[in-house]
């Protein structure tokens, strides 16, 4: 059976599975790839990873345009993790 860290993010569960890493001596979380499988929370909002590159809504609290998920605004991090919440209305689930 394969290990996994289960990560409770807004009510929505992701189970990310790990594997260990030689060179750490650790297990480390093999996110998936959630810009190809988007996951999103109950209230419809998409779960992204901090590193993604910034999508066009992007912007940091000062207005200007950001890099990456983890530098915007509309992002919320989860704790002890590099997944979070985008809260923009244009990633939200259509339908």
């Amino acid at each position: 059976m394969e290990k996994t860290r289960r990560h409770e993010i807004e009510g929505a569960v992701l189970d990310v599975p790990l594997r260990y890493d030689q060179r750490t001596g650790r297990e480390i979380e093999e996110y998936p790839d959630l810009q190809e499988c988007p996951v999103y929370t109950p209230a419809g909002e998409r779960i992204m990873l901090t590193i993604e590159d910034a999508c066009p809504h992007g912007e940091t609290a000062d207005g200007s345009r950001c890099i990456d998920c983890g530098s915007c605004r509309h992002y919320r991090q989860a704790p002890d993790s590099l997944i979070g919440v985008c809260g923009h209305r244009a990633q939200r689930r259509r339908g």
